[in-house]
């Protein structure tokens, strides 16, 4: 449930900013957030440019494991289930605009950050998710 919310939020969102404004339009520029239209060549905070290949890679890799692994994930807590399945939403969301059109639509911009979406935004929170749950597993098992 949770990838299907992240990829078709990130995918409405998307849509709203390219066909709403121009690329390197900015709205609400004085306020915390603003929307600010860019596009990334690169993984979040565009890093490692042009290596599409990788974060497709990486996303059909993130597929495989989730399916293969379907039957563990369904015993783990609600939680974890939310962060892989936001890790996951994002992973397919950003891969879709890879493989369509060679890039990454990024808009949203905080005070000293770099622009990311709502795809970013569920891979971060399901990596932070899946980071928690791996340390205190591991903490109870000590």
């Amino acid at each position: 449930m949770a990838a299907t919310v992240v990829f078709v939020l990130d995918r409405l969102t998307k849509l709203w900013v390219t066909h709403s404004l121009a690329l390197g339009q900015q709205l609400w520029p004085n306020l915390p957030i603003h929307i600010y239209y860019t596009i990334n060549n690169g993984a979040a905070f565009s890093i490692l440019p042009d290596a599409d290949w990788l974060f497709l890679a990486v996303a059909v890799v993130l597929l495989v494991v989730v399916a293969w692994k379907w039957q563990l994930l369904a015993l783990q807590p609600g939680w974890v289930q939310v962060g892989v399945g936001a890790l996951l939403g994002g992973a397919v969301a950003n891969a879709v605009d890879r493989v369509g059109q060679g890039y990454v639509v990024d808009f949203m911009q905080l005070p000293h950050w770099p622009v990311f979406n709502v795809a970013d935004s569920g891979i971060t929170v399901g990596v932070v998710i899946l980071v928690i749950r791996i340390t205190t597993a591991g903490q109870a098992r000590a």
